[in-house]
């Protein structure tokens, strides 16, 4: 999901707001239970929306009857081409739906916004990358995080390379007019110019033909691409795939035997460098807010100031929420668990924060700048001077 994305919904104005999160199955006989998990959810939303003062049965009957055309709609992408998750936005005027790269936690939330808290990780990258490792005996194609991989099957994805004519022809004239200079490896592609008896220009037919199902299955995604296999093979790759988010670094090596575990190894420590970069800057900044008394970890002091416009950068700890709310003195109460009146004020914070031009970042808890608390701010202004 892209970041205008996350905004169009922030600016979405309803009474009644409905958001439901599920995981999904992408193939094979289980892709049958994401139909029943859907109506698991339509029930739980069904339940929230019979809640005394929450909507009338007027606003009731619409939103649910968004959610069974949406259900009964065979045509519908969500359900003829699942992806991992499923995000789901609705009020009596309006359905939208957000097929997601990665698996959700099922859940669902009434209340008058949406909840964006399960989104927020895409807003600068949530450690999810698509790896394909390329060889003369097979194509692998990966989705994959901070924690692993799982391979995936797109249909018409070449198998091997050995599809592509003259590829031994290709590798040994490479490999011939390869030369080392200065330490580094140029290459100097061998052949006859253009026509078929040209070796890189049959790679690069080749690498043509996986371009269409490879965007097919990445279509609407933003992951880094990352590309794995011998080192001459990638700048054809790179001419020939059209996705616009293909890492420049790659890994190098022939990965025919490699498990997924030493795949995941070398593909993460491409990948990790371009999801850290900007999270270990907003961390940077943050330790050195408080010489200058523009940083908080306090959550009421947090929650004031994402109201005041007062904060430059929030950062949240990952996979927490704190299901409370805010009493007449201005005070955080803790309810533990959700309720009729409690909010995931980690998420209040979030939605005022970016409503007011501030910038949010989801930290792993390894990485986490402070111990024992949830969300820690740097500030445009010292709010306790400004209330004081």
């Amino acid at each position: 999901m892209e970041p205008q994305q996350i905004q169009t919904l922030l600016d979405e104005t309803s009474e009644v707001c409905v958001s439901i999160y599920m995981p999904m199955f992408r193939w094979g006989r289980e892709v049958q239970q994401n139909e029943i998990r859907f109506k698991n959810l339509m029930r739980d939303a069904a339940s929230l929306l019979s809640i005394d003062q929450v909507c009338d049965s007027k606003c009731r009957e619409a939103i649910l009857k968004r959610l069974e055309r949406f259900r009964d709609d065979e045509k519908q992408d969500a359900w003829r081409h699942p992806s991992a998750g499923l995000a789901l936005f609705v009020t009596p005027k309006s359905l939208e739906v957000h097929q997601m790269g990665c698996t959700l936690t099922e859940q669902v939330h009434v209340g008058d916004r949406f909840y964006l808290r399960p989104l927020l990780p895409a807003l600068h990258g949530d450690g999810r990358f698509v790896l394909i490792a390329v060889s003369q005996n097979q194509v692998r194609l990966f989705e994959g995080n901070a924690d692993g991989l799982a391979e995936r099957v797109p249909a018409e994805l070449p198998e091997n390379l050995k599809d592509a004519l003259n590829i031994d022809e290709y590798i040994t004239s490479i490999q011939h007019f390869s030369y080392a200079r200065g330490g580094e490896v140029d290459t100097m592609y061998h052949g006859q110019g253009a026509g078929d008896d040209d070796p890189k220009q049959t790679i690069l037919q080749f690498f043509h033909r996986m371009d269409d199902p490879l965007s097919l299955f990445l279509e609407g995604r933003n992951d880094p691409l990352v590309f794995a296999g011998v080192e001459y093979l990638y700048p054809v790759f790179k001419e020939a795939i059209r996705y616009r988010y293909l890492l420049p670094d790659s890994v190098h090596g022939n990965f025919d035997n490699a498990s997924m575990d030493e795949l995941h190894e070398k593909a993460w420590q491409v990948v990790k460098p371009h999801f850290q970069q900007e999270c270990d800057r907003a961390i940077s900044n943050y330790h050195d807010a408080y010489g200058q008394n523009l940083a908080t970890n306090d959550l009421e002091t947090i929650l004031r100031a994402s109201e005041m416009g007062a904060i430059e950068a929030l950062l949240i700890r990952e996979d927490t929420a704190i299901w409370g709310h805010v009493d007449r003195d201005g005070h955080v109460q803790d309810d533990g668990v959700p309720n009729e009146i409690s909010h995931d004020l980690l998420d209040d914070a979030a939605v005022e924060t970016l409503k007011n031009g501030g910038d949010v970042f989801v930290v792993r808890e390894a990485d986490f700048p402070e111990k024992d608390c949830s969300a820690v701010a740097r500030l445009r202004f010292d709010v306790g001077a400004m209330t004081s």
